[in-house]
Protein backbone atom coordinates (compact mmCIF):
# COMPACT_ATOMS: atom_id res chain seq x y z
CA UNK A 1 0.00 0.00 0.00
CA UNK A 2 3.00 2.21 0.76
CA UNK A 3 0.94 3.91 4.35
CA UNK A 4 3.53 5.18 6.35
CA UNK A 5 2.79 5.64 9.85
CA UNK A 6 5.18 8.88 9.99
CA UNK A 7 3.12 10.46 7.06
CA UNK A 8 0.19 12.79 8.03
CA UNK A 9 -2.31 12.02 5.25
CA UNK A 10 -4.52 14.89 5.78
CA UNK A 11 -1.36 17.35 5.15
CA UNK A 12 -0.21 18.88 2.24
CA UNK A 13 1.36 16.93 -0.09
CA UNK A 14 1.78 15.16 -3.18
CA UNK A 15 0.47 11.78 -4.10
CA UNK A 16 1.68 9.01 -6.67
CA UNK A 17 -1.96 7.07 -6.50
CA UNK A 18 -1.96 3.14 -8.59
CA UNK A 19 -4.86 1.51 -8.04
CA UNK A 20 -5.59 -1.71 -9.70
CA UNK A 21 -8.04 -3.65 -11.60
CA UNK A 22 -10.04 -6.64 -10.08
CA UNK A 23 -9.44 -9.47 -11.87
CA UNK A 24 -12.90 -10.07 -13.23
CA UNK A 25 -13.57 -6.83 -14.64
CA UNK A 26 -13.31 -6.18 -18.16
CA UNK A 27 -10.32 -3.57 -19.39
CA UNK A 28 -10.18 -0.34 -18.72
CA UNK A 29 -8.75 1.09 -21.82
CA UNK A 30 -7.04 -0.51 -25.33
CA UNK A 31 -3.52 1.06 -25.90
CA UNK A 32 -2.48 0.78 -29.72
CA UNK A 33 -0.29 2.87 -31.65
CA UNK A 34 3.23 2.87 -31.71
CA UNK A 35 5.82 3.50 -28.86
CA UNK A 36 6.50 6.84 -30.94
CA UNK A 37 3.13 7.48 -30.51
CA UNK A 38 0.78 5.69 -28.44
CA UNK A 39 -3.31 5.80 -28.46
CA UNK A 40 -5.17 5.53 -25.62
CA UNK A 41 -9.37 3.94 -26.44
CA UNK A 42 -10.98 4.35 -23.15
CA UNK A 43 -13.94 1.10 -22.49
CA UNK A 44 -17.16 2.54 -20.64
CA UNK A 45 -15.95 1.27 -17.62
CA UNK A 46 -12.11 3.44 -18.23
CA UNK A 47 -14.68 6.64 -19.16
CA UNK A 48 -16.90 6.32 -15.99
CA UNK A 49 -13.27 5.84 -13.88
CA UNK A 50 -11.94 8.98 -15.89
CA UNK A 51 -14.77 10.99 -14.93
CA UNK A 52 -14.49 9.90 -10.92
CA UNK A 53 -11.08 10.91 -11.12
CA UNK A 54 -11.47 14.16 -11.93
CA UNK A 55 -14.62 14.93 -9.46
CA UNK A 56 -12.48 14.41 -6.82
CA UNK A 57 -11.68 17.89 -6.69
CA UNK A 58 -15.69 17.82 -5.85
CA UNK A 59 -15.28 15.98 -2.83
CA UNK A 60 -12.88 18.37 -1.35
CA UNK A 61 -11.96 21.61 -2.93
CA UNK A 62 -8.52 20.97 -1.44
CA UNK A 63 -7.72 17.75 -4.20
CA UNK A 64 -5.94 19.22 -7.50
CA UNK A 65 -5.60 16.04 -10.19
CA UNK A 66 -2.22 16.80 -11.73
CA UNK A 67 -2.17 14.11 -13.96
CA UNK A 68 -3.32 10.48 -14.57
CA UNK A 69 -3.72 7.74 -17.32
CA UNK A 70 -6.48 5.04 -17.68
CA UNK A 71 -4.37 1.62 -18.16
CA UNK A 72 -6.15 -1.50 -19.47
CA UNK A 73 -5.46 -3.28 -16.05
CA UNK A 74 -4.70 -0.21 -13.86
CA UNK A 75 -5.25 3.38 -13.25
CA UNK A 76 -2.68 5.80 -12.59
CA UNK A 77 -3.13 9.81 -10.63
CA UNK A 78 -1.15 12.57 -9.15
CA UNK A 79 -3.00 14.59 -6.82
CA UNK A 80 -2.14 17.57 -4.47
CA UNK A 81 -3.23 17.98 -1.22
CA UNK A 82 -3.12 22.19 -1.65
CA UNK A 83 -4.10 22.31 1.89
CA UNK A 84 -4.71 20.40 5.41
CA UNK A 85 -7.52 18.20 4.65
CA UNK A 86 -10.81 17.42 6.53
CA UNK A 87 -9.83 13.32 6.28
CA UNK A 88 -6.95 11.44 5.58
CA UNK A 89 -6.08 11.15 1.56
CA UNK A 90 -6.91 7.47 1.74
CA UNK A 91 -10.93 8.42 2.53
CA UNK A 92 -11.32 10.21 -0.76
CA UNK A 93 -9.76 7.85 -2.69
CA UNK A 94 -11.85 5.00 -1.11
CA UNK A 95 -15.29 7.08 -1.69
CA UNK A 96 -13.79 7.48 -5.44
CA UNK A 97 -13.73 3.95 -5.83
CA UNK A 98 -17.30 3.14 -3.93
CA UNK A 99 -18.90 6.06 -6.41
CA UNK A 100 -17.35 4.36 -9.30
CA UNK A 101 -18.14 0.93 -8.52
CA UNK A 102 -21.86 2.08 -8.20
CA UNK A 103 -21.94 3.61 -11.29
CA UNK A 104 -20.32 0.80 -12.91
CA UNK A 105 -22.66 -1.58 -11.58
CA UNK A 106 -25.69 0.35 -12.94
CA UNK A 107 -24.70 -0.11 -16.40
CA UNK A 108 -22.58 -3.21 -16.03
CA UNK A 109 -25.18 -5.50 -12.79
CA UNK A 110 -23.25 -8.95 -13.57
CA UNK A 111 -19.66 -6.79 -12.58
CA UNK A 112 -19.25 -7.61 -9.09
CA UNK A 113 -15.96 -5.78 -8.14
CA UNK A 114 -13.62 -2.72 -10.62
CA UNK A 115 -11.25 -2.39 -8.26
CA UNK A 116 -8.61 -4.91 -5.98
CA UNK A 117 -9.39 -4.22 -2.34
CA UNK A 118 -6.47 -1.41 -1.63
CA UNK A 119 -4.42 0.78 -3.61
CA UNK A 120 -0.71 1.65 -3.60
CA UNK A 121 0.58 5.30 -3.00
CA UNK A 122 3.87 7.38 -2.44
CA UNK A 123 4.18 10.96 -1.34
CA UNK A 124 6.61 13.36 -2.86
CA UNK A 125 9.53 13.91 -0.84
CA UNK A 126 11.31 17.14 -1.26
CA UNK A 127 14.11 14.87 -2.80
CA UNK A 128 11.85 13.76 -5.67
CA UNK A 129 11.03 15.64 -8.89
CA UNK A 130 7.38 16.05 -9.70
CA UNK A 131 8.17 16.04 -12.81
CA UNK A 132 9.69 12.61 -12.75
CA UNK A 133 5.83 11.21 -11.35
CA UNK A 134 4.09 13.38 -14.37
CA UNK A 135 6.24 11.82 -16.87
CA UNK A 136 6.50 8.32 -15.15
CA UNK A 137 2.25 8.48 -15.24
CA UNK A 138 2.62 10.23 -18.79
CA UNK A 139 4.59 7.71 -20.78
CA UNK A 140 3.02 4.41 -18.86
CA UNK A 141 0.99 3.40 -22.81
CA UNK A 142 4.86 3.93 -24.34
CA UNK A 143 6.29 1.36 -21.79
CA UNK A 144 3.54 -0.93 -22.55
CA UNK A 145 3.76 -0.96 -26.03
CA UNK A 146 7.50 -1.08 -25.81
CA UNK A 147 7.15 -4.47 -23.27
CA UNK A 148 4.55 -6.06 -25.86
CA UNK A 149 6.57 -5.53 -29.05
CA UNK A 150 9.86 -6.39 -26.84
CA UNK A 151 8.57 -9.23 -24.57
CA UNK A 152 12.72 -11.02 -24.47
CA UNK A 153 13.64 -7.70 -23.32
CA UNK A 154 11.11 -7.72 -20.35
CA UNK A 155 11.10 -10.62 -18.58
CA UNK A 156 11.01 -11.38 -14.88
CA UNK A 157 11.29 -14.34 -13.03
CA UNK A 158 11.12 -14.83 -8.85
CA UNK A 159 13.46 -17.99 -8.88
CA UNK A 160 16.63 -17.37 -10.39
CA UNK A 161 19.55 -19.46 -8.86
CA UNK A 162 23.03 -17.84 -8.38
CA UNK A 163 25.43 -19.38 -6.53
CA UNK A 164 23.03 -21.82 -4.42
CA UNK A 165 20.73 -18.67 -3.70
CA UNK A 166 17.42 -17.27 -5.17
CA UNK A 167 17.21 -14.25 -7.18
CA UNK A 168 14.40 -12.16 -8.89
CA UNK A 169 15.20 -11.22 -12.12
CA UNK A 170 13.69 -8.77 -14.95
CA UNK A 171 15.08 -7.39 -18.36
CA UNK A 172 17.29 -9.22 -20.91
CA UNK A 173 18.14 -12.71 -19.78
CA UNK A 174 19.88 -13.83 -22.61
CA UNK A 175 22.40 -11.23 -20.55
CA UNK A 176 23.38 -14.33 -18.67
CA UNK A 177 24.09 -16.20 -22.03
CA UNK A 178 26.47 -13.47 -23.15
CA UNK A 179 29.86 -15.54 -22.89
CA UNK A 180 31.61 -11.80 -22.37
CA UNK A 181 31.70 -10.86 -18.95
CA UNK A 182 33.32 -9.08 -16.73
CA UNK A 183 33.11 -7.73 -12.97
CA UNK A 184 33.07 -4.23 -11.83
CA UNK A 185 35.07 -4.72 -8.73
CA UNK A 186 37.01 -2.31 -7.78
CA UNK A 187 39.17 -2.47 -4.27
CA UNK A 188 40.54 0.03 -1.99
CA UNK A 189 43.70 -1.28 -2.50
CA UNK A 190 44.36 -1.48 -6.16
CA UNK A 191 46.91 0.33 -7.88
CA UNK A 192 47.15 2.64 -10.16
CA UNK A 193 48.49 0.41 -12.44
CA UNK A 194 45.52 -2.39 -11.65
CA UNK A 195 42.65 0.19 -12.22
CA UNK A 196 44.39 1.24 -15.47
CA UNK A 197 43.85 -1.95 -16.70
CA UNK A 198 40.31 -3.10 -15.38
CA UNK A 199 39.27 0.25 -17.25
CA UNK A 200 40.86 -0.91 -20.20
CA UNK A 201 39.21 -4.12 -20.12
CA UNK A 202 36.01 -2.73 -18.80
CA UNK A 203 36.13 -0.13 -21.75
CA UNK A 204 37.05 -3.04 -24.02
CA UNK A 205 33.82 -4.78 -22.61
CA UNK A 206 31.44 -2.03 -23.31
CA UNK A 207 32.49 -1.18 -26.67
CA UNK A 208 32.42 -5.24 -27.93
CA UNK A 209 29.23 -6.35 -27.36
CA UNK A 210 30.41 -8.20 -23.74
CA UNK A 211 28.22 -7.19 -20.94
CA UNK A 212 29.35 -5.74 -17.47
CA UNK A 213 28.23 -6.98 -14.18
CA UNK A 214 28.07 -5.12 -10.94
CA UNK A 215 25.73 -3.28 -8.19
CA UNK A 216 27.82 0.01 -9.62
CA UNK A 217 27.50 1.22 -5.79
CA UNK A 218 30.61 3.20 -5.24
CA UNK A 219 31.06 6.44 -6.95
CA UNK A 220 34.05 5.37 -9.34
CA UNK A 221 31.93 2.08 -10.16
CA UNK A 222 29.09 4.62 -11.00
CA UNK A 223 31.28 6.17 -13.67
CA UNK A 224 32.34 2.58 -15.26
CA UNK A 225 28.53 2.43 -15.89
CA UNK A 226 28.11 6.14 -17.18
CA UNK A 227 30.90 5.40 -19.61
CA UNK A 228 29.02 2.23 -20.38
CA UNK A 229 25.83 3.32 -21.10
CA UNK A 230 27.74 5.91 -23.36
CA UNK A 231 29.65 3.21 -25.63
CA UNK A 232 25.74 1.88 -26.07
CA UNK A 233 27.09 -1.12 -23.66
CA UNK A 234 25.11 -3.94 -21.73
CA UNK A 235 24.93 -4.03 -18.13
CA UNK A 236 23.44 -6.68 -15.02
CA UNK A 237 23.18 -4.77 -12.28
CA UNK A 238 22.60 -6.15 -9.09
CA UNK A 239 20.00 -4.23 -6.12
CA UNK A 240 19.73 -5.72 -2.33
CA UNK A 241 16.05 -4.88 -2.41
CA UNK A 242 13.24 -7.66 -3.68
CA UNK A 243 11.12 -6.03 -6.96
CA UNK A 244 7.54 -5.31 -5.24
CA UNK A 245 4.53 -6.87 -7.04
CA UNK A 246 4.29 -4.40 -9.88
CA UNK A 247 7.24 -2.87 -9.80
CA UNK A 248 8.96 -1.89 -12.70
CA UNK A 249 12.16 -0.51 -13.38
CA UNK A 250 12.27 3.71 -13.64
CA UNK A 251 12.57 5.90 -16.92
CA UNK A 252 16.18 5.44 -17.38
CA UNK A 253 16.66 1.69 -16.27
CA UNK A 254 13.27 1.06 -18.62
CA UNK A 255 14.57 2.16 -21.69
CA UNK A 256 18.09 0.27 -21.23
CA UNK A 257 15.46 -2.63 -20.71
CA UNK A 258 14.06 -1.43 -23.99
CA UNK A 259 17.19 -2.18 -26.05
CA UNK A 260 17.79 -5.00 -24.97
CA UNK A 261 20.85 -4.03 -22.85
CA UNK A 262 19.68 -4.09 -19.10
CA UNK A 263 19.47 -6.91 -16.93
CA UNK A 264 18.54 -6.53 -13.02
CA UNK A 265 18.62 -8.84 -10.58
CA UNK A 266 17.19 -8.41 -6.37
CA UNK A 267 17.40 -11.16 -4.12
CA UNK A 268 14.12 -12.34 -2.48
CA UNK A 269 14.68 -10.48 0.65
CA UNK A 270 15.85 -7.39 1.43
CA UNK A 271 20.15 -7.22 2.28
CA UNK A 272 20.68 -4.48 4.76
CA UNK A 273 22.78 -1.51 3.51
CA UNK A 274 26.59 -1.58 4.30
CA UNK A 275 29.80 -2.69 3.12
CA UNK A 276 28.72 -6.80 4.13
CA UNK A 277 26.49 -6.21 1.38
CA UNK A 278 28.67 -4.75 -0.77
CA UNK A 279 31.10 -7.56 -0.66
CA UNK A 280 28.78 -9.98 -0.97
CA UNK A 281 27.05 -8.25 -4.26
CA UNK A 282 30.81 -8.07 -6.03
CA UNK A 283 30.97 -11.77 -4.87
CA UNK A 284 27.39 -12.45 -6.99
CA UNK A 285 28.95 -10.42 -10.04
CA UNK A 286 32.02 -12.16 -10.13
CA UNK A 287 30.15 -15.50 -9.98
CA UNK A 288 27.94 -14.50 -12.74
CA UNK A 289 30.70 -13.04 -14.68
CA UNK A 290 32.89 -16.53 -14.72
Amino acid sequence: MGRDPKHDYRGRSIYHITICKASACPPFSKISGSPASPLVSRTIIGEIIEQQILNLPKLCPSLQILQYVIMPDHIHFAIFARNYLPRAIGSYIGMMKVKTGQLIRASFPEITDIFTPDFHDRYLLPSHKLQTIINYIQENPKRLLERIQNPLFFQRLNNLEIKGTQWQAYGNLQLLQNPFKGPVVIHRSDSEAILTAKHRRWKHISENGGVLVSPFISPAEKEVRRQCENANGKIILLTNKPFREREKPAAHDFERCSQGRLLILAPQTPLPSGRETFLYLNSIAESIAL
